[in-house]
């Protein structure tokens, strides 16, 4: 049969009849399976998006454990310096206490010596140590506060760095959306 020329067939006729119906049949099976696949498409992506967000998660957590772990770390430290400052001042004002009383004991032995340890005397040098002491003592304390500032300003804290977390979270933004069809 030559092209374009028109046949007379009721089975033509039959099947052309129902092509309407078989194409839409055949497009909605179409439609139906690029839907399905589309689908799959769209929960392999949000699996893999699900996956991203637990790695996140799981940064996220990572950053937190180890800035409490530095932050104990440092107060340890910190602790431990302060520590030290006030065992160094705690012998220093010790070695001032030994050392009017010494004093105290050498002048009253003094007074002693030259008959004078039950005069008036006797207390008026005892008050002019203590207040040489007094004066002693609160040097130390000047120096020990001194020293707590110089810890306390010198102390560097060390954590781990947040933009390492931020730049991988920025960098996995973009993943986060869905492509359109």
């Amino acid at each position: 049969m030559a092209q374009g020329q028109v046949v007379n067939d009721p089975n033509l006729a039959w099947f052309q009849a129902r092509q309407p119906a078989r194409i839409a049949g055949i497009q909605a099976g179409t439609a139906g399976a690029r839907l399905a696949v589309q689908q799959e498409f769209y929960n392999k992506m949000l699996g893999q998006q699900q996956q991203q967000v637990g790695g996140l998660t799981g940064m996220i957590n990572q950053y937190q454990q180890q800035f409490q772990q530095a932050k104990a770390a440092n107060e340890a430290k910190y602790q431990e310096a302060l520590g030290v400052v006030g065992t160094t001042t705690g012998q220093q004002r010790a070695d001032v206490l030994s050392q009017y009383q010494g004093q105290r004991a050498s002048a009253m032995q003094q007074l002693a010596r030259v008959g004078m340890a039950n005069t008036t005397i006797a207390p008026t040098m005892q008050a002019g140590i203590q207040r040489e002491q007094q004066s002693a003592l609160n040097r130390v304390s000047d120096q020990m506060m001194q020293a707590r500032l110089g810890v306390m300003q010198g102390f560097e804290h060390k954590y781990p760095e947040p933009g390492i977390t931020q730049a991988a979270i920025g960098a996995m933004a973009p993943r986060f959306q869905f492509p359109s069809f």
